[in-house]
């Protein structure tokens, strides 16, 4: 018999939030979003979260499981047990809804100011736009591009979330991924949003988005390689890379300098 301590909150009619305990029998390899669907069918159909696909794909069922941001649908009860106890909650950072339902505005306007889409410099070929890159750079575009907005990053940041300024890693990630597109030409259509106040000097390296992508995907690696394009171009070192720049020390300073802008 497995525990299910849910976070409940309804602000609309004004209930206070609360944690409400659900026991059930669970089957070897339920998910923990299988077992939501039945608690709603078969104990309490006021029960609110959000699913979509069950398989890993929308990201919309995303939540806190055991305190970690996380997928429902891929976390296996069995394997979140403590002590007999899975303790499920909205993702933080986010104005609540209803019960594990979040308000995922502000996660979207600081998508959108990346500009989350391919800018082309040329004009429409009369065939297709061709992608010529190395097969690294390649792999890092591709598993960039994996990412299924399930905000579980953003909502692990400790920069990110609330009414803070900082895009999130969510929306570098993104803005990483057209940067290192040879069709794109949006760099300084994005350059006011990525070195602003709220853009990649605001990333502290923690950590957590990496750790917590449900698509394995490093979002930190991403928000690096932004920043030292950003280093290059404002030191004006044209080609030299970040190891040449991490040998005497610039990175560093420059990471170091725009960190004083506050947190």
């Amino acid at each position: 018999m497995s525990l299910f301590k849910i976070f409940r909150c309804d602000p609309e009619q004004n209930v206070p939030a609360r944690y409400q305990g659900y026991r059930m029998e669970t089957e070897e390899g339920e998910t923990v979003l299988s077992a939501l669907v039945r608690l709603r069918e078969e104990q309490d159909p006021s029960l609110a979260f959000r699913a979509s696909c069950r398989s890993g794909i929308c990201g919309s069922d995303a939540c806190r499981i055991n305190g970690r941001a996380g997928l429902p649908c891929k976390a296996q009860v069995s394997e979140h047990l403590q002590d007999g106890v899975v303790v499920l909650e909205p993702l933080r950072g986010f104005p609540v809804i209803r019960d594990l339902v979040v308000d995922q505005t502000r996660f979207w306007e600081k998508l959108r100011q990346v500009k989350p889409w391919l800018i082309p410099g040329d004009p429409d070929p009369e065939k297709e736009r061709l992608m010529r890159l190395v097969q690294e750079d390649f792999d890092g575009l591709s598993h960039a591009s994996d990412c299924i907005f399930c905000a579980a990053c953003y909502a692990e940041c400790p920069m990110a979330g609330d009414d803070k300024p900082y895009l999130g890693p969510a929306a570098l990630l993104k803005a990483y991924r057209f940067a290192v597109d040879p069709r794109d030409a949006g760099g300084e259509e994005r350059r006011a949003a990525l070195e602003g106040p709220g853009g990649l000097w605001r990333c502290h390296l923690a950590f957590r988005c990496t750790e917590v992508c449900p698509k394995e995907i490093s979002p930190a690696a991403a928000i690096g390689h932004l920043k030292n394009e950003a280093a290059r171009r404002h030191l004006g070192l044209g080609a030299k890379g970040p190891r040449e720049l991490r040998a005497n020390g610039t990175l560093e300073a420059v990471a170091e300098g725009a960190g004083k802008d506050g947190d």
